[in-house]
């Protein structure tokens, strides 16, 4: 979900592509452009004081990064692409203008900003209360339905670019403890990994699991 195409004619819009493993944002960057994700993955990450790396979120085609430029001046939350990312990217100064006259826009905003809350929630249960498989599962769950919202699987088959690291520093996991899990998940024929693509064979017991 992003800026209507009204908003996009009204704004001052640009387009542009991010490489692989190249930063939409760092840390204090004060850029103050929001970005829609047209095509790629991307993260959004915090690093502690000895160098690792827990992921908050995995942002997907029609996601929206840099949002809180809306409503502070810098970056507090760094963001990284892990696929080739093409983008659009508004002036946060333009939306806060246009979003005066639409409030459609700010309806979109809050709908995105309530969504992110509810998925920090359920991050936060699974750390806390559920184990290994299921937050793994729960993981390809949550990504097969917000990707078939958008249009963009086919039945039960994703594109599935995570590798088992980003996975595992999403979870607060080993990565040997990610692939022993991914492994049993297709040994049992619950998903089937191929080339890019993840497919869930059995939606039920992956369900079950999680």
């Amino acid at each position: 979900m992003g800026p209507n195409r009204d908003t996009a004619h009204r704004g001052r819009k640009t387009d542009g592509t991010v490489r692989a493993r190249q930063n939409l944002y760092k840390q204090g960057e004060a850029r103050g452009r929001v970005m829609v994700l047209r095509d790629g993955w991307a993260i959004r990450f915090a690093l502690t004081p000895d160098g690792r790396r827990q992921i908050l979120s995995i942002l997907l085609p029609g996601d929206i990064a840099g949002g809180e430029f809306l409503m502070r001046g810098e970056v507090r939350i760094p963001a990284q692409a892990i696929t080739p990312v093409r983008y659009c990217a508004f002036e946060a100064g333009d939306l806060r203008e246009v979003a005066k006259d639409d409030p459609d826009l700010v309806w979109t905003f809050a709908d995105i900003c309530f969504s992110g809350h509810e998925a920090v929630e359920a991050r936060l249960v699974d750390l806390g209360r559920r184990n290994a498989e299921q937050r793994i599962a729960r993981l390809l769950i949550e990504i097969h339905g917000r990707l078939a919202k958008r249009g963009l699987a086919n039945g039960n088959t994703i594109p599935f670019p995570l590798r088992q690291q980003i996975i595992a520093d999403a979870f607060g996991l080993t990565q040997v403890h990610v692939s022993r899990v991914m492994t049993s998940m297709r040994d049992r024929d619950i998903i089937r990994l191929s080339a890019g693509f993840l497919t869930i064979l059995d939606m039920d017991l992956l369900n079950e699991i999680a």
